[in-house]
């Protein structure tokens, strides 16, 4: 019961990988790329998604948003 059922997995698994790859392919016009890094990088760009943003930087964004559209006046 075990390989069949690793077995299912395995071909579900590389199912959704095609359809992924075949959806990048007619949307994007290219193929998905893997990214390979090391547990150093890996820990170094986490460190950065959780850093607090820049308040600068929300302000400009803040401003942005609350400017009104072209289309809306």
């Amino acid at each position: 019961m075990g390989k069949i059922k690793y077995l299912f997995w395995d071909l579900w698994y590389k199912y959704k990988e095609w359809r992924f790859e075949r959806k990048c392919i007619k949307h994007l016009g290219i193929k998905p790329t893997t990214v390979y890094v090391t547990k150093e990088q890996y820990d170094a760009l986490v460190e950065i998604i959780n850093r607090p943003p820049d308040p600068k930087v929300q302000e400009s964004i803040r401003k942005l948003l609350e400017r009104k559209s072209h289309w809306d006046e």
